[in-house]
C-alpha cells in the first residue's frame, strides 16, 4: 500500500502527464489543421484554378482569332488584341503552374501552346499576303486553312485543351486529398475536448483526494488550473470549429461555385467559336468576363482566409499548458512539504 507522499507524487505525475498530453494533442491538431488549410490555400487550389483559367483563356483565344478573321479586322490587327491578351494570360497561368507543380504534362501543354501560336501566325501571314496582293477572287482560303489547323491542334483529340484537361484532373485530385484529410474531419474537435476532459478529471480527482485526506476544502492553484483548462478548451472550440466550418465551405461550396462560373464561361466561348468556324456570324463580340468570377473568387478567398486563422492558439496552447502544469505542482507541493517537515 502506498504512503501518502507516494500517493501525492503519483497523482502529481499523472496530472503532469495529462497536461503534457493535452498540450501535445492540442498543438498537433491546430498545427496540422492549419497546415492542411495552407496547402489548399497556397498550392493545390491555386494550381487547380490556374488550369481552369488557362483553359478559359485559350478557348477565348480561339474565338477571338476567328472573330478577327471573319470580321476582316485581321487585315489591320491580325488575330486581334483580345487574342494576344488571352495568349498572355494563358502563358502566365502556365508559369504559375510551373512554380506550383510542373511535371511532364505541363511541358507537353506548353509545347502545344507554342505550336498553336505558330499556326495562328501562319494564318495571319497568309491572310495579309492575300490582302497585299489584292486578289479580289481570293477568299483567304490558305489563311482560313491554317486557322482551322490551329483550332484542331487546340480542340482535337490529344490537343492542347485535352492536355490541359489532364492537368486539371491531376490538380482536382490534389485538392480532394486535403479536403478529405483526417486533420480536417469534423470529429477532430472531439479529440481536442477529450484531451481537455482527461486533464480536468485528473485535477478534480486530486482536489477530491486532498479534501478527503487533508480536510482542505479547496486548493486555489488547482481551481485556477481547472479554470485555465476550461478556458483553453473553450478557446479551442471558438477557433477550431469555425475554421473547420470555413474550410468545408471553401471546398464544398465556394470552390465548386467558382469552377462552375469559369466552366459556364468556357461553354459560352466554345459555342461562339464553333459558330464562327462554321460561318461568319454577327454580334458575337462576347468573350470572357473576369468580373463575373470575382464574387465567387472573393467568397473562396474569404473562406480559406477564415479557415487559416489560428486565433493565437499556437502561442496560447503551450503558454497555458505550462501554467496548468505549474499550478498542479503548486497545488500538491504544500501537502508534500507537510510530510517533509
Amino acid at each position: 500500500m502506498r504512503t501518502t507522499p507516494e500517493q501525492l507524487r503519483r497523482q502529481l505525475a499523472m496530472m503532469l502527464v495529462w497536461a503534457a498530453l493535452f498540450w501535445i494533442t492540442a498543438t498537433v491538431i491546430v498545427v496540422e489543421l492549419h497546415g492542411t488549410v495552407q496547402s489548399v490555400r497556397q498550392d493545390t487550389a491555386p494550381a487547380y484554378l490556374d488550369v481552369i483559367k488557362a483553359h478559359a483563356a485559350l478557348s477565348d483565344a480561339d474565338r477571338a482569332a476567328w472573330l478577327s478573321f471573319r470580321s476582316g479586322e485581321a487585315e489591320f490587327t491580325g488575330p486581334g488584341v483580345a487574342f494576344q491578351d488571352d495568349i498572355t494570360n494563358a502563358s502566365q497561368e502556365f508559369q504559375r503552374l510551373a512554380a506550383l507543380s510542373g511535371g511532364p504534362q505541363l511541358q507537353t501543354a506548353s509545347g502545344q501552346l507554342v505550336n498553336y501560336q505558330a499556326l495562328v501566325e501562319q494564318a495571319d501571314a497568309a491572310y495579309r499576303a492575300d490582302t497585299v496582293l489584292e486578289t479580289t477572287t481570293s477568299k483567304h482560303e490558305l489563311g482560313y486553312a491554317y486557322l482551322t489547323y490551329s483550332s484542331q491542334s487546340m480542340r482535337g483529340p490529344g490537343g492542347l485543351l485535352s492536355s490541359i484537361g489532364d492537368l486539371g484532373a491531376v490538380d482536382r485530385r490534389a485538392v480532394a486529398g486535403p479536403l478529405a484529410s483526417v486533420w480536417a474531419a469534423p470529429g477532430l474537435m472531439l479529440v481536442f475536448e477529450l484531451a481537455g476532459f482527461l486533464v480536468l478529471r485528473s485535477i478534480l480527482l486530486n482536489q477530491r483526494y486532498l479534501k478527503r485526506k487533508f480536510r482542505r476544502r479547496h486548493s486555489p492553484p488547482l481551481m485556477l488550473a481547472v479554470t485555465l483548462v476550461c478556458g483553453l478548451m473553450a478557446w479551442g472550440a471558438l477557433v477550431i470549429l469555425p475554421a473547420e466550418g470555413s474550410f468545408h465551405a471553401a471546398g464544398g461550396t465556394a470552390l465548386p461555385k467558382l469552377v462552375g462560373v469559369w466552366q459556364n464561361q468556357i461553354s459560352v466561348v466554345d459555342a461562339q467559336a464553333a459558330k464562327l468556324r462554321a460561318q461568319p456570324s454577327g454580334g458575337l463580340s462576347g468573350g470572357l468576363s473576369v468580373t463575373a468570377t470575382q464574387p465567387a473568387g472573393g467568397a473562396l478567398d474569404a473562406d480559406l482566409a477564415a479557415a487559416a486563422n489560428t486565433g493565437g492558439l499556437p502561442v496560447g496552447i503551450p503558454a497555458l499548458a505550462v501554467m496548468i502544469a505549474a499550478l498542479t505542482w503548486l497545488g500538491i507541493k504544500p501537502r508534500l512539504d507537510e510530510y517533509r517537515e
